[in-house]
């Protein structure tokens, strides 16, 4: 009987042991999900309430924007009507629902804001222009069209925009590259005045 109880008495803590060690092992796994949800909650939580302020702040943003565009508006009609009672004849000035709006997409702000450098102004406003032929593909065929179009010095050619390649390319032609002429030209205009 001692042979059968020695190994029971033995085995029977080891197997308790590793029972409490399965059984911890579980709860601690439970614990620590109850965590992660708990603190995916949280982060859910103050996710949700990050958006709402943004979305809050671009509403006020947005009314008030639109509340200044409305009080500019108003000053400028105000001017008009002003500057109309002591030129009655108008000395050419257009009234505010007769004058044309400007455009105001990215293609027109890009246009207008584009800054003149003090080389290209020169060369353009003494009326010279650079060799065009200097870049590959452009003949003197095509360096007299570009001269009617106003492009006349390397600096034109190197400030094309995506949107002048797009007109250009359905005015002179599908066989032209004009992305290479721009890159090219920019680097002569490099050379030219070493900037």
């Amino acid at each position: 009987m001692m042979d059968v109880l020695i190994p029971i008495v033995v085995l029977g803590p080891m197997l308790a042991a590793l029972g409490g060690l399965a059984v911890g092992w579980w709860m601690r796994g439970r614990q620590i999900a109850g965590r992660e949800l708990t603190l995916k909650r949280r982060f859910d939580n103050r996710l949700s309430a990050i958006e709402q302020d943004a979305r809050q702040v671009l509403e006020r943003a947005r009314l008030e924007s639109e509340a200044a565009r409305r009080k500019v508006e108003a000053e400028r009609d105000h001017l008009y009507a002003r500057l109309s009672k002591l030129d009655p004849q108008g000395s050419g000035m257009a009234e505010p629902s007769r004058r044309t709006r400007r455009s105001r997409t990215r293609k027109g702000r890009r246009r207008n804001a584009r800054p003149a450098a003090a080389e290209g102004a020169r060369a353009r406003a003494s009326g010279e222009s650079d060799d065009l032929t200097r870049i590959k593909g452009i003949g003197p065929t095509f360096e007299a069209r570009l001269n009617e179009m106003g492009y006349r010095t390397y600096l034109d050619l190197a400030r094309w925009t995506s949107e002048d390649l797009d007109t250009l390319g359905k005015g002179l032609g599908a066989r032209i590259r004009l992305k290479e002429w721009s890159d090219r030209a920019a680097e002569l205009h490099r050379r030219k005045y070493d900037t």
